[in-house]
């Protein structure tokens, strides 16, 4: 005859029940918050770097540590997504609701570079004490929880901006220069004719100027390393808005460029530390390897 389980076996089923669920979440938050200085970054991408005039390709985002696309990104956090054509007029591209890659097809109509480009809408983290000494983590500004903290451990407001070029028959003469974003990378040469072995010098602009404070800056290409963050240039100091990537290998790259420092007086309510984050895609060609077949 079978028989039931005694009460305190059931009792004891109902607290691991219960501990599994809140262990759960403890975890989710940890992963969410522990890695809060390498949050997840913005790169936007196309389909083809280099395309015949008239012709269409996707542009997409990469959201996250891993490279070339990682996590889907929410509607709500982009702020925008712009094309700007050879001739420097912009449009911006309408997008749909919801979280996805973000993928929307692009006419290139002119000859030349066009420059995709996108921007975050800011996003808050900070980490305080209770007023019963309990860790806490919160996605809002500063003066949503300051009432009920005996110690703040850190307050941060976060921007993104994104950009990468895309070849329409031919690259511009001159190469685009600055769009003017509150910070962006600017290449120094002419990508159309980047090669594997090539040096590529950056220079970091904020509001169409150069940049001349510090910062970090990192870089990888696709291919280097299936694990997250695991870069092929890892973080390194750069002194004053400029730095130079040596160019080991052809495909796509990835340069990634951030500030931070305290909170302008007038925001220091909010936020106690800004911190600003700017990418750059960019493709270097290889030769071909392989015979072309007849047919595809």
């Amino acid at each position: 005859m079978q028989k039931f389980l005694p009460g305190p076996v059931l009792l004891r089923s109902r607290f691991w029940c219960r501990f599994s669920i809140w262990g759960i979440i403890a975890l989710l938050v940890q992963c969410l918050f522990a890695g809060h200085a390498a949050a997840h970054s913005l790169f936007i991408q196309s389909g083809r770097f280099q395309v015949n005039q008239g012709k269409a390709s996707p542009l997409f985002f990469c959201y996250g540590h891993h490279f070339p696309v990682d996590d889907a990104i929410q509607r709500e956090k982009l702020a925008y997504v712009r094309v700007v054509a050879p001739d420097q007029s912009k449009s911006d591209v309408a997008l749909r609701p919801g979280r996805s890659l973000h993928s929307y097809l692009i006419t290139y109509k002119e000859p030349g570079t066009y420059v995709l480009a996108a921007e975050t809408v800011p996003g808050y983290f900070a980490m305080y004490l209770d007023k019963k000494g309990r860790q806490r983590h919160s996605l809002k500004p500063l003066s949503a929880f300051v009432d009920d903290a005996q110690e703040v451990r850190a307050s941060m407001r976060s921007s993104q901006w994104a950009k990468a070029y895309v070849f329409s028959e031919k690259a511009s003469e001159p190469a685009p220069g600055p769009l003017g974003l509150p910070l962006e990378l600017v290449p120094a040469a002419n990508l159309a004719e980047l090669k594997e072995g090539d040096n590529l010098a950056f220079q970091v602009y904020a509001h169409k100027k150069p940049y001349s404070g510090e910062g970090v800056w990192d870089a990888t290409y696709m291919g280097f390393s299936t694990e997250p963050e695991d870069m092929y240039i890892p973080q390194t100091k750069s002194a004053d808005g400029r730095f130079t990537v040596p160019v080991d290998h052809a495909g796509r790259w990835f340069v990634r460029f951030f500030t931070k420092n305290p909170a302008p007086a007038a925001a220091a309510g909010e936020y106690l530390t800004e911190k600003q984050t700017t990418t750059f895609v960019f493709e270097v060609r290889n030769t071909r390897k392989r015979p072309q077949s007849d047919s595809h």
